[in-house]
């Protein structure tokens, strides 16, 4: 059965029923930076880690779901150049632990994409989509606070 998450019709899997709310980020004023730029790039993030999770419930290709995630890659590179570039310029000094939880992060988007090119539509396509979901709000919430709180008082 195929049903998409934006329609709100729940997925029945082996008995499970699964609803958008389980797999969508709602932008809360709680991940705000303050910093348009930034939020910006942070809202991207949540627009297509909702658009993976999506694609993974609807049940979508293969490649879609693999294209969804190369984009999350490549826009989080980006974005996290663009991090580390603000941290030289107000020298932020946890610059050097904020980087390695960056290197961190792509390491785990890359397990997620092997994790998808390796296996068929299941069990750990879902988890993978979770996963890459909670990296991002625990990433936002916890760690960017921490530059943000610093870049406000310089």
């Amino acid at each position: 059965m195929k049903t998409g998450l934006n329609n709100g019709e729940p997925l029945q899997q082996k008995g499970a029923e699964i609803r958008d709310t389980a797999w969508r980020i709602e932008w809360p004023d709680a991940l705000s930076m303050s910093n348009p730029e930034i939020d910006a790039e942070h809202q991207l993030f949540v627009r297509r880690v909702n658009e993976l999770n999506s694609a993974i419930i609807a049940r979508h290709e293969k490649a879609e779901v693999v294209a969804l995630m190369q984009l999350i890659l490549q826009e989080a590179a980006e974005h996290f150049a663009h991090e580390e570039r603000l941290f030289a310029e107000k020298a932020f000094p946890e610059a050097r632990d904020h980087t390695k939880k960056h290197e961190q992060l792509t390491q785990s988007f890359l397990q997620a994409l092997n994790v998808i090119r390796q296996t068929e539509l299941g069990r750990e396509w879902i988890e993978t989509g979770l996963t890459i979901r909670d990296l991002l709000v625990e990433h936002v919430l916890k760690e960017d606070t921490r530059y943000i709180s610093y870049l406000r008082t310089v």
